[in-house]
């Protein structure tokens, strides 16, 4: 898919990614969680996927990691 990076990390399982470049392995709607937040599910290089709402990334056009 397409690379992010978390740049306003709101949540508990995003903010340890703050500034971390991820693959979007997912997306995952409002039909999915309570709050009703659209987002992405992200594989980091450490090999966890997070949930990280669209809100709190960005799009990385170039091919970095971090």
């Amino acid at each position: 898919m397409h690379k992010i990076r978390v740049v306003n990390p709101q949540y508990d399982q995003s903010r340890p990614y703050a500034g971390k470049v991820g693959e979007v392995i997912g997306h995952w709607g409002a039909e999915n969680n309570r709050e009703g937040r659209e987002g992405y599910l992200v594989e980091f290089p450490d090999g966890k996927i997070v949930g990280v709402a669209v809100d709190e990334v960005e799009n990385v056009t170039a091919d970095i990691t971090g």
